[in-house]
């Protein structure tokens, strides 16, 4: 049986839900969670689009959030103004953003931890020099 990669989706909606209710709490995440640290696809997109308006100055709730998407041919992939909707109705407050971006955080780094495992595991069967392999592990942690 497979072991599923670490996530935690509903810490993931608590993010982007918690941003759309209060564009202002992107600014207790934004330092520290990155597109990339987010498991579903349409999560990583809809957090991309609250960074980039982030960084325009401009405010990253429901209605500039959906016109972006729609502007990139993406509110449909990523489910919808519905789904958008969603995500705003799964959190009472911003007030557990922070807690919710550092789940995100730590289950992205297991992931990142899980991929180099793998790859060093590929650089200790296909090297021969001891001190080689350990060098290309060290450079993959």
């Amino acid at each position: 049986m497979e072991k599923l990669l670490p996530q935690n989706i509903e810490a993931e909606c608590g993010v982007l839900g918690s941003i759309i209710i209060d564009p202002e709490a992107i600014v207790q995440v934004a330092e520290f969670l990155f597109p990339d640290d987010f498991y579903r696809d349409a999560h990583r997109t809809i957090y991309e689009v609250i960074i980039q308006l982030y960084e325009q100055r401009q405010p990253a709730d429901f209605i500039t959030i959906c016109d972006e998407l729609e502007r990139r041919n993406k509110l449909e992939d990523v489910g919808g103004a519905s789904y958008i909707t969603s995500l705003i109705n799964l959190v009472p407050t911003s007030g557990n953003v922070e807690y919710y971006g550092r789940i995100v955080e730590r289950n992205a780094i297991l992931r990142r931890l899980i991929e180099a495992a793998g790859q060093i595991a590929a650089v200790a069967y296909q090297e021969e020099d001891a001190d080689v392999a350990l060098d290309k592990a060290e450079q993959l942690i």
